[in-house]
């Protein structure tokens, strides 16, 4: 059995510190340092690993800790970063610090605490002596926060095919959600026909039909339906490119949607409201418009009813009422393994992901306290029972 006492926490908020203190920012990720460090700390407990090559001076590590039956439950998380602006950092974004409930640092929240748990769970469950139920394997990743490479060559390795039961430690602020939203990313391309500056009305300006086309979305996109379960789809202009002189009639704009989908049917809705808008803000001004997916991953949602969800919901409720069945706003590496390997997973772990991709990001230690055990007691009783 696992136990979550003063020791154990410290000795996890000592390992998230080493973490956030090596540098694994994507790019370039450089993952192989702290990969490096990980499988050192597992050797010295008796865990072997196996890296997994992603480019130069990038690895992904599985570790594995053999059980008495066949299958394995898969405890996941990423190892890169996003990069820091660190001029906008109140604290030095690699040198963690604590004051209060708050740990300052780059990844505090998203996700080295979430790895800094899981390498615990790991380490008590190969001191304990006794050999788990099934097979209890760390999955750590690199190049999560560019394009799920990592996640995508673990999946490919065959190290985790017997996965019955995924667990992603990302940040969920105390809720488990059983699945994540798809992942739509779109380019909207506004053509008009350039012009000098002092004579605009002998030109087509694209900026102007872009802007218009970002208003009525944005607008359209308040509304969009709730749906039980999943909550609704969202979708943020995340880029606005136009023009290239002051002086010159832009005759190009583009804008940059990431519209995270809570179904196939929201998909298609949303393709369509943006070829809608984009065509007639388009045609308004005399220009044209074009559109392209540049990238785009299918939502993913676990069936609620089985075994290991229903597990992982009755150990988050604590006895209580078990949570409602939700999926999480964002993506995670469960986008390359899940469609490889056919598993349920869960996302659970310590943190916001409002404090992620942000300067001065912080994790509540009390969030990591309570991963710690709801982890811990979900790995006890699927191990031992």
């Amino acid at each position: 059995m696992i136990v979550i006492d003063e020791a154990v926490y410290r000795e996890t908020l000592a390992i998230l510190e080493k973490l956030v203190s090596i540098r694994s920012a994507n790019p370039p990720g450089n993952e192989n340092e702290i990969a490096g460090a990980v499988k050192e700390l597992l050797a010295a407990n008796g865990i072997d690993s196996t890296l997994v090559p992603l480019s130069k001076g990038r690895s992904s590590l599985v570790a594995r800790i053999p059980g008495r039956e066949s299958g394995s439950i898969v405890l996941c998380g990423h190892l890169d970063t996003v990069n820091a602006d660190e001029e906008k950092w109140t604290h030095p974004p690699y040198k963690p610090h604590i004051e209060g409930d708050r740990l300052w640092g780059l990844g505090s929240a998203d996700m080295k605490s979430g790895v800094a748990t899981i390498i615990e769970i790991a380490l008590l469950i190969a001191r304990s002596g006794v050999m788990p139920k099934k097979d209890i394997v760390l999955a750590l990743t690199a190049d999560e926060e560019h394009a799920y490479s990592g996640a995508a060559s673990v999946a490919e390795s065959e190290l985790i095919d017997d996965a019955q039961f995924l667990l992603i430690t990302e940040p969920t602020a105390g809720k488990a959600y059983c699945g994540q939203k798809g992942e739509l990313w779109v380019e909207a391309k506004f053509s008009g026909k350039a012009a000098h500056g002092s004579v605009p009305e002998t030109g087509v300006s694209a900026i102007l039909p872009a802007m218009r086309f970002c208003l009525s979305l944005n607008e359209r996109a308040k509304k969009f339906a709730e749906h039980p379960g999943r909550g609704r789809t969202s979708l943020n202009i995340g880029q606005f490119n136009g023009g290239w002189q002051v002086n010159i009639v832009p005759d190009t704009a583009v804008v940059k949607l990431d519209i995270r989908v809570v179904s196939m049917e929201d998909k298609e809705m949303v393709l369509e409201l943006i070829e809608q808008l984009g065509n007639e803000e388009a045609e308004r001004e005399g220009a044209r418009f074009s559109m392209n997916v540049f990238a785009y991953k299918d939502p993913i949602v676990s069936d609620a009813d089985d075994p290991y969800v229903q597990a992982f919901l009755s150990t988050v409720a604590g006895g209580g009422e078990l949570p409602k069945a939700e999926i999480a706003p964002y993506s995670t590496d469960a986008v390359e393994i899940v469609p490889r390997i056919k598993v349920p997973v869960v996302i659970y772990g310590p943190g916001s992901i409002a404090q992620a991709h942000q300067p001065d990001e912080y994790l509540e230690l009390s969030s990591l306290r309570r991963a710690l055990e709801v982890i811990g007691a979900f790995v006890s009783d699927a191990s031992w029972k």
